[in-house]
């Protein structure tokens, strides 16, 4: 049996518009599940409830998977203050909490409790200044945590209740289940504009708020 050139030119055409068509639709599909993705990492990355640092339209928003508990989450932190004292209003901080220790949970609760007083900062700085006391791995002394109340201009008794209340455990643990999603297997873990930073330091760090500003 033969076929006329007529007839294989039009199968040719025919085959090659099917693999266009079907490499256009292949690409589209892509497009839509990468953009998916990356809607997910974004939900993921920011909850509406996270602490946050810096102008909320700031052009470059870094985030900071910590946990107060870290000896690394310390040494990093006045990294973190530098490079935002560096890039004033065009960088925005978000804390989730990422607890691998012991005694985390509980000093998350006492972060989140302190919102309400406006003390967030100044408490997490008191915990890193003040970790080798209560977070020796040898001997901690998570307890003392309260005691820090009167260093902030916190009432330590109703601190203390107020770190109580389950939501702030449950925003913990959606924060645990974030970095698990998003690949977050040590603290401190940070991401510039959704970018994981390969390796902790000021130089990187900067050198990645500067390529995300450009």
């Amino acid at each position: 049996m033969t076929f006329s050139k007529g007839v294989l030119g039009t199968t040719a055409a025919v085959l090659v518009a099917a693999f266009a068509i079907g490499a256009v639709w292949y690409r589209r599909e892509e497009s839509r599940k990468d953009a998916a993705a990356a809607a997910a990492n974004q939900e993921r990355l920011v909850r509406d409830y996270s602490p946050t640092l810096g102008p909320p339209a700031a052009p470059v928003t870094v985030v900071e998977f910590l946990d107060p508990e870290c000896e690394a989450c310390r040494a990093m932190h006045p990294v973190v203050k530098q490079v935002l004292a560096d890039f004033d209003g065009r960088v925005r901080l978000v804390v989730r909490y990422m607890p691998f220790h012991q005694n985390s949970t509980m000093a998350a609760g006492l972060l989140e409790a302190s919102r309400a007083e406006g003390k967030y900062w100044d408490v997490l700085e008191t915990f890193f200044l003040r970790q080798p006391e209560w977070a020796s791995h040898h001997a901690p002394r998570p307890e003392m945590l309260y005691e820090y109340a009167v260093l902030v201009g916190l009432d330590q008794a109703r601190w203390k209740a107020a770190a109580a209340n389950p939501e702030w455990q449950r925003r913990v643990q959606q924060d645990a289940e974030d970095g698990k999603a998003l690949g977050v297997t040590h603290t401190p873990t940070l991401f510039v504009n959704g970018q994981k930073l390969a390796q902790l330091g000021y130089q990187p760090l900067r050198a990645a708020v500067e390529a995300a500003l450009r």
